[in-house]
């Protein structure tokens, strides 16, 4: 069947090659006869547009070099602004000279709100630039001078200037070019200096001129000009002061051109481009001569192309099927053949009534067995496992290498029971590789499987087998798991929370909750964490724990976490309108923060926004955000303590690099992690742990929240030992912000006491 496979694929690979490049070469000698025929009637508009495109080249052009140059007098202008610079003259010249040499000016200055002006070549002028002129940059931003006199050389020189950027009047920052460093943009698009590039003033008097450099008035030198119909000077005169384009046709000296303008970006200046007219009409004609010879030469080479393709054909056929459908390395399928074949496979097996399963093979920790014993050997391994696989195989099973490490079977499962055997047994087979020639490799299977039993499509099958491995791999010596229902029930629930969760963002379901933390000693109020709660119409609430971990994989708890903030601030401002004694109020903040430079800096404005203390704002960061990203969370902290938020590491101990963690980042809070009380709480060794705990976190400065307090002995206990404030049921559960307002009303005053 595979040979036969192959033969029908390199048939009907020849037939569609040779009657496309067949069709190719009809079309291309049909266009070619055609194009021809458009030449005549074409060659006046492709001079027209070739004029215009010129011009609007060279108007883009000289824009964009004039940006340029403003731009890099305005990072010049933020050094000058330093008072390491602006205030010891000669490191200011010093600046000047090296930035003026490595952007190539002329000359580059500084011009003091009293007139006097530093050039980088150690010179000083007193009003290089008029009051005029200044009052013009400080007005405008950014300014360009008409043709005037370089001081220096005597030599025509435009200049720049903007101010410098903190506050007004305090000085403007100056560069100088001469009036030829321009010449090559004015010609870049002109036909190979053919044409000639102009830059006018608004008056029409000629700024720039290239190549030749003749000056004056266009609007004089157009009393010789001959129009063409419909064209006059004052026609360029009137679209010019309305800031209009236009195209022109006229003669001069039995010579007919054409002239383009378009408007600059600055001091209402044009860009003019003239073009002789027989020029690129004759370029034109050459262009379409060259067209013809290369139709001629495309057609030759079709031709040539199908005679060569009809020896080859045969010859490149396996190759071709090789690449396809056969694994490089293994020379087993690969996932293209895999996946030809399966229709036809399952087919067979529906036939003779027998069940049959995908299944995703995995090698585990393949990369450190790369590491270590290099590629040689992992392709070696590789090449034994997929050998492994494929001996395990039943007559009309499939197998294929998938990717990397990873293989794809399909094969017949009478029952489950029997399935895990064979896998159990190729996982054997497999691990025999590990010892070879005096070497171990602690080499291992694990596997996913899902027992087909709905005509899906294939990928969808494949992602199921996929979901089943990682299922395995989270336990760890599993060799496998069946796909069940428990993962499809947990998909929907998923694709239902996030199909769900922008509506519910927009219709007010997710709601802030305040749980209080409370003295030991008096029980009062000291602070509070911000708690989110997911209401759902006519379903209740939704817990944390099944919504929280899908919006940290898909990204959408970004969106939450700015809600949540925006919530907790309003509360804030609330309470200090109402008089009230407002406490501080920790949020916890996804990892995904880090990724975002911007985000304690948007915090701020935030929280001043709202004109809220930042005092009574306390990042929680759990152990598991810090974890593997200490250099990261201690700028992180850093930046936190800079804008005088207070941060706190919550559920401390629940991971495994607390103590590392304290040892590395300042924090002003640790919350004891609720797992600690949970644990024994009668528990003699517990309680030294705890205690020894608290001693150590009291010693660095920190002060310490216990969490899931629930009952009168624990707070007893942890009071005595130093615990600064409870957080649990014991004192108070969850509240709306509207029950824990009134807590802290001067005229209800509820309290509770540890004791």
């Amino acid at each position: 069947m595979g040979r036969v496979r192959k033969n029908t694929y390199n048939l009907r690979g020849f037939k569609r090659s040779f009657i496309f490049i067949l069709i190719a070469a009809i079309l291309v000698g049909t266009g070619s006869v055609l194009a021809w025929e458009q030449v005549t009637r074409r060659l006046s508009q492709d001079a027209r547009e070739s004029i215009t495109s010129a011009g609007r080249e060279l108007a883009e052009n000289f824009n964009y070099l004039l940006e340029a140059e403003f731009q890099i007098l305005s990072s010049i202008s933020v050094s000058i602004e330093s008072p390491a610079i602006l205030e010891h003259k000669h490191r200011l010249v010093t600046y000047l000279d090296r930035q003026n040499k490595r952007n190539l000016f002329d000359t580059t200055g500084y011009q003091a709100p009293d007139g006097t002006a530093w050039f980088s070549n150690g010179q000083t002028r007193q009003w290089f630039l008029s009051p005029a002129e200044v009052a013009t940059v400080y007005k405008q931003g950014k300014y360009i001078s008409g043709r005037r006199i370089d001081p220096f050389d005597k030599g025509d020189i435009l200049v720049f200037a903007i101010p410098l950027q903190e506050g007004e009047a305090q000085g403007v920052v100056f560069a100088t070019h001469s009036a030829s460093f321009y010449r090559q943009t004015l010609t870049a698009n002109l036909w190979q200096g053919n044409g000639v590039g102009m830059i006018l003033d608004n008056k029409g008097d000629i700024v720039l001129s290239a190549p030749k450099s003749s000056f004056g008035n266009i609007f004089d030198m157009a009393a010789d000009f001959s129009f063409d119909g419909g064209f006059s000077a004052d026609k360029i005169k009137q679209d010019m002061s309305s800031g209009a384009k236009g195209l022109s046709g006229y003669a001069l000296r039995e010579e007919h051109r054409f002239a383009s303008y378009y408007p600059l970006q600055y001091n209402n200046w044009y860009a003019f481009a003239v073009l002789p007219t027989a020029f690129v009409a004759e370029k034109a004609l050459g262009l379409m001569v060259m067209a013809w010879l290369i139709c001629f030469s495309v057609i030759a080479v079709l031709v040539i192309c199908i005679v060569f393709m009809l020896r080859m054909q045969h010859k490149n056929g396996r190759a071709l099927y090789t690449m396809a459908f056969v694994d490089a390395l293994t020379q087993a399928d690969n996932l293209n053949a895999f996946h030809f074949k399966y229709a036809e496979t399952v087919d067979n097996f529906k036939k003779q009534g027998l069940p049959f399963a995908l299944v995703v093979v995995n090698i585990n920790r393949f990369k450190a067995v790369n590491d270590i014993y290099g590629l040689e050997e992992g392709d070696k391994i590789l090449k034994q496992v997929a050998q492994a696989l494929q001996e395990g195989l039943k007559e009309g099973e499939l197998f294929c290498r998938s990717s990397a490490d990873e293989f794809l079977l399909l094969l017949a499962c009478p029952g489950r029971t029997e399935l895990a055997l064979r896998l159990d047994s190729v996982a054997q087979r497999a691990g025999r590789f590990c010892q070879e020639d005096g070497k171990y490799m602690p080499l291992s299977l694990t596997c996913g499987v899902y027992v087909v039993d709905e005509d899906a499509p294939f990928y969808i099958l494949v992602d199921r087998a996929k979901l089943a491995l990682s299922s395995a791999r989270q336990h760890a010596g599993a060799v496998y798991a069946f796909y069940d229902e428990e993962f499809r029930r947990r998909i929907v629930a998923e694709k239902h929370i996030e199909s769900h969760m922008e509506d519910a963002l927009q219709n007010g379901e997710f709601k802030l909750y305040l749980q209080p933390k409370c003295d030991f000693k008096t029980g009062k109020i000291k602070s509070a964490e911000a708690l989110v709660r997911w209401e759902q119409p006519g379903k209740g609430l939704v817990p944390p724990d099944h919504f929280i971990p899908i919006f940290e994989k898909n990204g959408f708890i970004l969106k939450l976490d700015w809600f949540m903030l925006q919530q907790t601030l309003g509360l804030l401002q609330s309470w200090k309108a109402q008089g009230l004694q407002a406490v501080p109020v920790g949020i916890n903040f996804s990892r995904l923060h880090l990724d975002d430079p911007s985000f304690v800096d948007e915090l701020a404005r935030m929280a001043d926004n709202y004109r809220v203390d930042h005092r009574l704002l306390e990042a929680e960061l759990t152990e598991s955000v810090v974890f593997g990203n200490t250099a990261i969370m201690k700028r992180f902290v850093d930046n936190l303590h800079a804008k005088g938020f207070s941060v706190a590491m919550d559920d401390f101990g629940s991971g495994y690099s607390s103590l590392n963690v304290l040892k590395n980042l300042e924090f002003d809070c640790v919350k004891l992690d609720k797992e600690f009380l949970m644990r024994e709480e009668g528990s003699a060794r517990m309680r030294a742990i705890i205690s020894g705990l608290v001693r150590m976190i009291k010693s660095l400065g920190g002060s310490i929240v216990a969490e899931g307090v629930e009952t009168k002995e624990q707070a007893q206990f942890l009071q005595s030992i130093g615990c600064d404030l409870a957080q649990g049921y014991f004192f108070y559960r969850p509240l709306p912000p509207e029950e824990f307002t009134k807590l802290l009303s001067p005229a209800k005053k509820r309290r509770r006491k540890a004791g």
